[in-house]
């Protein structure tokens, strides 16, 4: 357990976005880790489908064009990990503020070997949480397991086997994006987070907009068939809930003694 990983870091942007493009190159140039940009799409790419009637009876919707080319991109970049020879990638959109330094220290760590397959890295709503890990790898950075949907999706840690399990599962667009991270009781990808987040988000306007809480027209149908998928997500959320996570996954954890995870390289010899 606990050998270095192989990390690439992938920051979505689009083409046209050159001021986040550049702003973005300017932080991260104290940096030596493997960074690169990935190009965002801006609509429906192959493999992906979509249809407004299964976002209706799923979101309550149809989802507007830049939660398709959101989730697109994140799609995209899922492919290219589970195809890569990397253990993990770090996936940022380009609006963010990193602390490279935390970023350093959780590259080094195969996060698979602890049995954490999605790490993420910023989340901008109020959450439920249970601890998981004091002292991650500082007595000021803790390890906490996220408690129900929690939407967001600017920065998180993924590994290849998850990559894996979302390109195989989730090529029919129905939700946005983050929700698909979120939903640990329907794909068994546990979501931890890591407190304090080393990104935030920038306070720039948003391309989503207020279509995320736009009213829709639904047929009687549709809202039928929505309120089915519910109930039976909320019986499988409380089922893996219950019956399939630990307490503490990764074993008693108290809040002194040495860090949990190594925040430097082994020294090689």
């Amino acid at each position: 357990m606990g050998h270095e990983a192989t990390t690439s870091i992938r920051v979505i942007n689009l083409d046209r976005s050159v001021d986040r493009r550049q702003a973005f190159m300017q932080m991260a140039g104290g940096t030596e880790l493997d960074w690169a940009f990935f190009p965002a799409c801006t609509g429906i790419t192959e493999p992906l489908r979509y249809d407004d009637r299964v976002a209706a009876r799923r979101w309550g919707r149809p989802l507007s064009p830049a939660e398709i080319g959101c989730y697109s991109s994140h799609f995209k970049v899922w492919e290219w990990l589970a195809n890569s020879n990397y253990d993990q990638a770090i996936i940022f959109e380009d609006d963010v503020i990193v602390d490279w330094a935390i970023i350093e220290k959780l590259a080094i760590n195969r996060f698979s070997d602890y049995g954490i397959n999605l790490l993420r890295l910023h989340i901008s709503y109020p959450f439920n949480w249970k601890i998981v890990q004091y002292r991650l790898f500082s007595p000021n950075t803790h390890l906490i397991r996220i408690v129900g949907n929690v939407p967001g999706a600017v920065a998180y840690l993924l590994t290849r086997a998850a990559a894996r399990v979302f390109v195989s599962n989730y090529s029919i667009v129905a939700v946005p994006l983050d929700w698909i991270l979120a939903r640990y009781w329907e794909h068994r990808i546990i979501g931890y987070c890591m407190f304090p987040f080393p990104v935030i988000e920038r306070h720039s306007p948003s391309t989503i907009g207020d279509e995320r809480h736009a009213a829709s027209r639904r047929t009687v149908y549709d809202r039928i068939a929505r309120i089915g998928w519910r109930i039976h997500s909320r019986a499988q959320r409380a089922y893996v809930e219950r019956c399939l996570i630990k307490r503490y996954p990764l074993g008693p954890t108290r809040d002194l003694g040495p860090p949990f995870l190594p925040s430097s390289p082994p020294l090689k010899g």
